[in-house]
């Protein structure tokens, strides 16, 4: 398409022009085995480790590499266990055009659409997100290694960080001075099935986030668990895919319906939440989880619309039972019957039980070990998340224990209570994205302080060569 090739040559055209200052400037170290270390390994190519791969190499910092277990195309959720028609943000977000007119989705969207297509898009279609990606990364030439799963993370010293891979041909082990964990919302934690659900047959029981057809649920009666976005989304798969009925089960005694996030998406709540009190961001953070999440109003009324869905509050499920033909759920003195559940209960936060993670886990600060939170506001959850710095580094539990912890910054689950509650999500990656560059950008200009002092010494630096002078 003419017009998306024109805007691909106007995007490389713009980065080049905001090229200042060219001058290479970072330092190679030598690893352990010969190779030269990458100044900083990405971890994730979606969103994320995209943006945050091509800001690095704006920033002169070359020997980058991003790395990502999944196939070209099939990075994230979109095409993947996502469900969604449409992204739950508002079209104007930006973040991943790091500040390039050109590279952004609204400039994609409108090369092979045109303007008033954009003027009539009310929101972003899933698919097309992914489309955008692979165009971006593309166009930016980004040195993205598909098939490397990230098995090991451990330090080699205070500054050198060794990574083990998973790939088709075998171990590899890679060296860096800085990682970035770009793994989105599920990778620091799992997904996992209810107590409740674990003993049916298998098959029975699914998870909102596991990759299935949904045209397995074909004629048949689905209950699924959850009042977030994701349970409402499977029951809306279900029901364009055949499901004779499918209901969505609220353990609360009302359906949440009020989503504060939205409010937050202001240029300063974006910006400077990371700034906020520690007693502030614990609050905050204790009260959304406290009011629940609705799904996005498209998502509520595409739902209701369906014939066969249904919404039950009050409705936690407090057995369920295979009788050989159905699955009973009792729930007080309540019983449903259905033929398959699902559990859109989202992901938990678990990185120590991750490999690749543990040794984060092992040493790094919590924010139960940094706040006492006050009488009523006690959450083992937010007790979990790990404590930050403000580029999204993880901190010592212990000083001095673990200093390679602060080579390693985090984009995944956890992070929105020192970063953001949309500190993960592209809603928050024009503020938070820039924070964890600089992070690393410092890092690798500290390093070299002493080499620096030492070739400012070395040359008179002469800029006028003339005997008058």
């Amino acid at each position: 398409m003419i017009a998306l090739e024109c805007l691909t040559a106007q995007a490389r055209r713009e980065l080049a022009m905001l090229s200042y200052p060219a001058a290479p400037w970072v330092d190679a170290r030598t690893a352990p085995d010969g190779t030269t270390a990458l100044d900083c390994a990405v971890i994730g190519a979606g969103q994320f480790g995209l943006a945050v791969t091509a800001s690095l190499m704006r920033e002169r910092i070359t020997r980058v590499a991003c790395f990502d277990a999944a196939p070209e195309g099939r990075e994230g959720p979109w095409v993947t266990f996502a469900r969604m028609q449409i992204l739950r943000t508002p079209k104007y977000l930006t973040g991943p055009d790091i500040g390039l007119p050109a590279l952004s989705f609204r400039a994609w969207w409108e090369a092979q659409h045109g303007a008033g297509a954009w003027d009539a898009l009310f929101r972003i279609p899933r698919t097309a997100w992914m489309d955008y990606l692979v165009w971006y990364r593309r166009t930016l030439d980004l040195p993205v290694r598909n098939g490397w799963k990230l098995v090991a993370l451990e330090p080699v010293d205070a500054t050198l960080l060794r990574l083990g891979f998973e790939t088709d041909d075998g171990r590899r082990e890679i060296f860096a001075r800085n990682v970035v964990l770009a793994m989105g919302a599920s990778g620091a934690g799992r997904t996992e099935l209810p107590a409740v659900m674990q003993d049916l047959p298998e098959g029975r029981a699914l998870h909102a986030n596991d990759c299935f057809d949904p045209a397995i649920l074909k004629g048949q009666r689905v209950a699924v668990l959850g009042a977030g976005a994701s349970a409402f989304d499977v029951a809306i798969a279900a029901l364009e895919n055949g499901a004779a009925t499918a209901s969505i089960s609220v353990r609360r005694p009302t359906m949440p319906l009020s989503n504060p996030r939205r409010w937050m998406e202001n240029a300063g709540y974006l910006a400077h939440y990371m700034h906020l009190p520690d007693a502030v961001k614990w609050a905050t953070m204790s009260h959304l989880l406290a009011i629940g999440q609705p799904p996005p109003r498209p998502t509520w009324e595409r739902a209701h619309a369906l014939p066969g869905f249904s919404v039950i509050t009050d409705f936690p499920w407090d057995c369920l039972r295979w009788t050989g033909t159905e699955i009973e759920i009792t729930s007080g003195a309540k019983r449903m019957a259905v033929d398959r559940v699902v559990a859109g209960t989202g992901m938990r936060v678990a990185m120590a039980e991750i490999p690749a993670l543990a040794g984060i886990a092992q040493h790094a600060a919590m924010w139960r070990d940094r706040f006492t939170p006050p009488p009523g506001q006690e959450n083992p959850r937010l007790g979990g998340a790990p404590y930050l710095a403000l580029d999204g580094s993880f901190q010592e539990r212990v000083p001095g224990a673990a200093p390679w912890l602060s080579r390693i910054a985090s984009g995944m689950a956890g992070a929105g209570l020192t970063l953001g509650p949309v500190a993960t999500s592209n809603s928050g990656m024009k503020f938070v994205l820039p924070r964890v560059v600089e992070g690393v950008r410092q890092r690798l200009f500290l390093d070299q302080q002493a080499a620096d002092w030492a070739r400012l010494m070395a040359d008179t630096h002469r800029e006028i060569e003339s005997d008058a002078a």
